[in-house]
């Protein structure tokens, strides 16, 4: 919002954009000059469409000429810096409950004020109280009943005992074959220690593969620090970084949002980077590449910030840390390679036996043909990935080479089994076959007439409601050799009954295996009572 200085100013601006002809005019050229601005519209200040009659222009054009373009600015409010929506009683009763009890909000005096029936609620707001208590000194900030933040140095007795990263917006670069403009980004890591930069470059974006790349090479370089001090940027959230330095065993400490002054030591080491470096950079004439860039950073911070007294610890970074540093743990390698690559997940080939990541196949065990596996890529050096299978790390795969056949999986080998499956299946059709065989063989008690083939097929053409072909009576004919000797009574009884619930005129085995599955279970309960 501007102020009522600056909005003085730009009305004395306008008034002036209005007279301007008549000021360069002399003589008649003057009135014609004012009459042809009085027939003008103008869009004020505010926007707002503006006329104005031949008389305020001649008292602007007279201003001016006694006192050039200030003149023109319209005059202050008398009552300036005054609350003028609320009673001068109302504002002096609100000031003695403010007195009374500094830590009472503005909300609560309000209450008080509309339960008194000093003034209703809506004609008094909290942003127009507000402005009276700070103008008048009885901000509760000013009486000290909010609080303030305090903020101590952070200690560190070692180097890489405490190092913090963070991200900063540095100056554009070309990029592309279009000599593009692109703004770089610095991201590094200082020694809090020290205040030595052991790795720091300018990147194109801000995420977690630029994070990585720095973080990898921090770390083997010169070891595991034991805490790493963060921001709550988002490439610094990412699962995958946050589960590395958990196996790693680093510790992350992260300032609040909108907290600058807990990264003090690299927001501090930001600002000489702007000065010191980057200001050169950005009168330049011509943008450089980002090779260029983190040449000349290279340059300057070896040549420049590291050879330099620092104010904090009265000595130069790289003195200070070469002096102090011992040797750090390294890092297993397999771990830093296992959760600082990116993961995807793929599905091996079934005929190749690749998976295929930014465009490149890598050959794969043929063990996984088919098979769903995670596949840990470093896309800056796409020299081999990681293959993960039920969570765990299974091989490095290299990139698959032009001409190769893809590998052959393994023969499986040859169990020793002794089961021969078709001999179970023969054996089990014969204990069925003698079973039903037994069944059928069992003779009634006392001799009974026999039902001949002739009455046999008589009764099946029943069932049927037509002649049996030859096939059917060839089948038929099969059936009675084995059924018999067949009691007429039986046969006639089960035929009865599969026509009753089933009907006629159906196939002839339908009424084949009634007969077949009667007469079994006649013969077996006879055969049971004897």
């Amino acid at each position: 919002m501007k102020d009522d200085e600056e909005h003085r100013l730009e009305i004395a601006a306008f008034r002036y954009r209005v007279i301007v002809e008549a000021v360069d005019a002399e003589g008649e050229g003057v009135t014609e000059a004012l009459r042809q601005a009085a027939g003008i519209t103008y869009s004020g200040p505010g926007g707002r469409e503006l006329r104005f009659g031949l008389s305020t222009l001649w008292s602007w054009l007279a201003a001016y000429r006694r006192g050039g373009l200030l003149a023109l600015r319209p005059a202050s409010r008398k009552d300036q810096g005054r609350v003028r929506a609320i009673p001068a009683d109302v504002l002096e009763a609100a000031a003695s409950l403010r007195r009374a009890v500094p830590e009472r909000p503005t909300r609560t005096v309000i209450d008080i004020l509309v339960r008194k029936q000093l003034v209703k609620r809506p004609a008094l707001s909290r942003s127009t109280l507000d402005r009276y208590f700070s103008e008048a000194g009885l901000a509760r900030r000013a009486l000290r009943t909010l609080g303030t933040k305090t903020f101590r140095l952070i200690e560190s007795s070692a180097p890489f005992e405490l190092v913090m990263g963070d991200f900063h917006h540095g100056p554009y670069v070309r990029f592309g074959p279009g000599d593009e403009a692109r703004r770089a980004l610095f991201g590094g890591f200082i020694d809090h220690f020290s205040r030595y930069v052991p790795e720091g470059r300018y990147y194109l974006h801000e995420d977690f593969i630029a994070l990585r790349f720095g973080f990898r090479r921090l770390i083997t370089a010169y070891g595991l620090p034991v805490k790493l001090f963060k921001d709550g940027g988002g490439c610094y959230r990412a699962n995958r970084f946050l589960a590395a330095c958990g196996a790693l065993g680093i510790h992350l400490p992260r300032s609040k949002p909108y907290h600058a002054e807990a990264r003090g030591c690299i927001e501090r080491f930001n600002g000489t980077l702007k000065s010191q470096f980057e200001s050169e950079v950005r009168y330049r004439e011509t943008l450089p590449t980002l090779d260029e860039l983190n040449a000349w950073f290279e340059a300057w911070l070896a040549e420049r910030y590291h050879r330099d007294v620092h104010s904090e610890t009265a000595e130069a970074p790289a003195e200070r840390f070469e002096r102090t540093f011992l040797p750090r743990p390294a890092p297993v390698p397999e771990v830093v390679d296992e959760y600082l690559r990116l993961r995807e997940n793929r599905t091996v080939h079934k005929k190749w036996s690749t998976v295929e990541v930014e465009g490149i196949r890598f050959t794969v065990h043929p063990s996984l043909r088919g098979r769903r596996v995670g596949v840990l890529f470093d896309p800056l050096d796409p020299e081999y990935v990681l293959i993960s299978h039920k969570g765990q790390i299974v091989e490095r795969a290299y990139p698959q080479k032009p001409g190769a056949e893809p590998p052959l999986p393994e023969p499986t080998p040859k169990g020793q089994d002794d089961t021969d499956y078709l001999a179970l299946l023969r054996a089990d059709y014969e204990r069925r076959v003698r079973t039903d065989l037994s069944a059928l063989r069992l003779a009634p008690g006392t001799p009974a007439a026999e039902l001949d083939l002739a009455g046999f097929v008589a009764a099946l053409e029943k069932c049927r409601t037509q002649p049996l072909s030859d096939p059917e009576r060839f089948e038929a004919s099969a059936v009675w050799r084995r059924l018999r000797p067949i009691e007429p009574d039986a046969a006639r009884a089960a035929l009865d009954r599969v026509r009753r619930q089933q009907g006629e005129g159906l196939h002839l085995r339908v009424y084949l295996d009634a007969l077949h599955d009667h007469l079994v279970r006649i013969r077996t309960r006879k055969g049971e009572k004897k």
